[in-house]
């Protein structure tokens, strides 16, 4: 009798053991948080690897049962934090990430142009101020995404402050130039910096891809100037030709402190750099305005999932993954139709909070042994930064004040 109640000892315990290794536990580090690399594809060689988390974790190999579904290339714990197979946190629920706007992506220090309104600009910027709102609860997804673009490129922070100015972060934006999407490029400059247009898919519309031309537009116009932010925000809007013909004129007339205010502008250029002072004035300061920022958390609010052909149309998307329909299309404004099939791999943008229930259904649909999911072939679709050619002698841009706003 005592021989059977001890093999009962050791069985009950074994499954207890292997209970136990199968839940784990999770003891998040606060250190970790996930980059940009991980969350939308783009690769950057100052990326800190990650720190390693004493974590117990479940995945396919740990269940028999498991064995015959295709493995995820995430991990989850028992408290539904999820890792990429670097170990990098993607999300974790339990997790207080603290405020974006308290964060040092969004320090005094990052706000380098030191800009002080006069008269004139503060009365417009108290105009301005009464739409602040609206333009940054939609820009709201893609703030943390935006300041930690300007702070890897070491560029100052006021120049958020575009966007609003340009589209009120309205994805889809046209205006009467021809000019398209959150950043307002033309057709021409957006091409000359490696933005494409299909039948199917718009990067101008690609918040990340328009992003990185612009960026890089601004950074070439800023050495090409003198190194007068300034100087490049006007050529943003009214052409590098422009703008280089009225500094040759100024030059001419005798005048030797060349800047924004010294050299002949247009009425438009001159309301243009005043919105963009304005912008970032407000942006930096809200509280002087009595406006405010969105909650938006000092994480990563989105990462890109790889359909590889497993899901075709954004509304099946929206459902296996419980994001609002609208939410998805806002992140993903560059399909141009509920079809996700185009000639290039782009994937979907889709909130860090519900990436596990996507990316589990999508692995359900895969064929057995098939290999994975999305997060193996970001390697290889990085976002690209364009490059300028060295023997461009100048950019053109239209002018794109007349987009609305509101």
């Amino acid at each position: 009798m005592g021989s059977i109640k001890k093999a009962y000892t050791v069985f009950f315990c074994s499954i207890l053991t292997s209970w136990a290794l199968l839940v784990g536990c999770s003891s998040e580090n606060h250190s970790d948080k996930l980059s940009y690399d991980d969350s939308v594809g783009v690769a950057k060689s100052e990326a800190a690897p990650a720190a390693a988390e004493p974590v117990a974790e479940t995945t396919a190999a740990a269940a028999p049962e498991a064995a015959e579904q295709p493995q995820a290339q995430l991990t989850i714990t028992a408290n539904n934090v999820v890792k990429t197979e670097s170990g990098t946190v993607l999300y974790n629920p339990n997790k207080k990430y603290g405020s974006l706007w308290e964060s040092d992506l969004f320090d005094d220090s990052r706000f380098k142009l030191k800009i002080k309104l006069n008269a004139e600009e503060k009365k417009e910027a108290k105009i301005l101020a009464r739409s602040f709102e609206a333009h940054m609860e939609r820009g709201k997804y893609f703030m943390h995404y935006l300041l930690s673009e300007l702070k890897a490129r070491n560029l100052p922070a006021e120049l958020a402050a575009i966007p609003l100015v340009e589209s009120g972060f309205k994805l889809r934006a046209k205006s009467h130039a021809n000019a398209h999407g959150p950043w307002q490029f033309t057709r021409r400059t957006g091409k000359s910096f490696g933005l494409t247009v299909t039948s199917s898919y718009d990067e101008f519309y690609d918040f990340i891809a328009s992003t990185e031309a612009s960026l890089t537009y601004l950074e070439h116009l800023y050495n090409a100037l003198d190194h007068d932010w300034e100087l490049a925000f006007v050529a943003y809007n009214q052409g590098e030709f422009g703008v280089k013909k009225s500094i040759r004129r100024a030059k001419a007339a005798g005048v030797t402190k060349i800047n924004a205010r010294t050299i002949p502008l247009t009425k438009t250029a001159q309301t243009y750099l005043a919105r963009v002072r304005c912008y970032a004035d407000i942006l930096h300061h809200p509280e002087s305005y009595n406006v405010k920022h969105p909650e938006v958390d000092d994480r990563a609010a989105f990462k890109r999932v790889e359909l590889a052909g497993t899901v075709n149309s954004m509304k099946k998307v929206a459902e296996l993954s419980g994001v609002d329909l609208e939410t998805l299309q806002h992140l993903n404004a560059g399909y141009l139709t509920d079809s996700l099939k185009t000639n290039k791999d782009y994937g979907l943008l889709v909130p860090v909070e519900n990436v596990l229930k996507l990316e589990t259904a999508l692995a359900l649909m895969q064929p057995k042994g098939t290999s994975q999911l999305a997060e193996q072939s970001s390697s290889t679709n990085n976002t690209r930064r364009p490059t300028i050619d060295p023997n461009a002698t100048s950019i053109t841009r239209g002018p794109t004040s007349d987009v609305a706003l509101n």
